[in-house]
């Protein structure tokens, strides 16, 4: 493991590495964006951030209406009065369900919107082994993974197409918030699959294989996985003239309501930890508007961190990885096979 990736590279950066603000000449006038799950934490700070630089629309998706409306009037209300206001919808997308983010594409599709980027930001970690009631599949799987797995193959030929209408604008982006922690993953699951012989979504769907300090760090390698294969089976003049695709760490940050559902003792270790370690959301925001506006083509296909480019996970270097990384990407497809045409929409990738 290179050192970047190790807890000790982890430590060097949170406590000496500050990822520098956007520069003041940075205007955004004129342009679009989508950032999910930004009623609060991380994804609300960056918002602030973009309407800040001058954004003109933005389309807060979230789970729950009343929260997504409180997070827009709480927004606008902090721009300087003299500013012209910009356009802020909220529009819903609930990530536990496959229909919600049909309906949330389709909205967008019917709206003509020249979408400039879109910051898929929304994500949990549960320390209790949970089911996601429309989807049957354990939560932190469902919405870390497949969902916006989901979320990012819809949004590809949208924002590609709306890329190929438009070439004197530059070329729109879909950034997706990871975490370093997928590098840290035991992925004990991957093993079981193997040995068993069944699919990995049974396993991880499977009670007795929850474990709670690595599960989170699973989830997010397996859609560094899923990411990294699907760049690969892009064509090639998608990949250079259609939607630009990165992940990004945002690092740990204390405030981002992440680990909200961590309980008891535990829940104030970990809350005192990030107030150690942590950095604030305003901090690690800076790395999801740098991914979403500012990093360009160098960044496509890429994995950014601190606002560089930064080396991914690993688990892909070796055969057993390889291998694990193909069948990621077979039984995403699997799932969402189920709800969408998947053959069309790969040949439109």
């Amino acid at each position: 493991m290179p050192f970047y990736n190790s807890y000790p590279g982890f430590l060097y950066r949170q406590f000496l590495v500050c990822p520098s603000k956007a520069p003041s000449t940075t205007s955004l006038r004129g342009k679009a964006g989508i950032v999910t799950g930004s009623n609060t934490g991380l994804g609300y700070e960056a918002s602030a951030q973009l309407l800040g630089l001058g954004l003109s629309h933005l389309i807060l998706a979230v789970r729950s209406i009343f929260k997504g409306e409180a997070a827009r009037k709480s927004l606008l209300a902090s721009l300087p009065a003299s500013a012209k206001p910009p356009v802020v919808e909220v529009w819903e997308l609930d990530l536990g369900s496959y229909a919600s983010i049909l309906a949330f594409v389709e909205r967008l599709k019917k709206s003509e919107i020249q979408v400039d980027f879109a910051l898929l930001n929304a994500g949990v970690a549960n320390f209790k082994f949970t089911i996601n009631q429309p989807t049957s599949h354990e939560s932190s799987i469902q919405i870390n993974w497949l969902s916006t797995a989901l979320l990012t193959l819809l949004l590809l030929p949208v924002l590609d197409q709306q890329a190929a209408n438009n070439l004197t604008r530059a070329r729109p982006v879909i950034s997706i918030v990871g975490s370093e922690t997928a590098a840290w993953a035991k992925f004990a699951e991957a093993q079981v699959s193997t040995k068993q012989g069944i699919p990995l979504i049974d396993v991880l769907d499977d009670k007795a294989n929850f474990d709670m300090g690595d599960r989170y760090y699973t989830s997010k390698l397996l859609y560094q996985l899923f990411f990294l294969e699907l760049f690969r089976n892009r064509s090639s003049a998608q990949r250079s003239s259609g939607a630009i695709l990165n992940l990004v760490n945002p690092g740990f940050c204390y405030g981002s309501e992440l680990h909200r559902t961590a309980e008891g003792a535990f829940g104030k270790v970990l809350g005192g930890m990030k107030r150690v370690i942590g950095r604030s959301v305003s901090m690690g925001a800076r790395t999801l508007v740098h991914s979403s506006v500012l990093a360009g083509e160098p960044s496509n296909g890429k994995y950014l961190s601190d606002n560089k480019q930064a080396p991914f996970a690993g688990y892909g270097d070796s055969d057993s990885g390889r291998i694990t990384q193909a069948q990621v990407w077979k039984e995403t497809i699997s799932e969402l096979g189920s709800v969408v045409d998947m053959d069309k929409l790969l040949s439109q990738i």
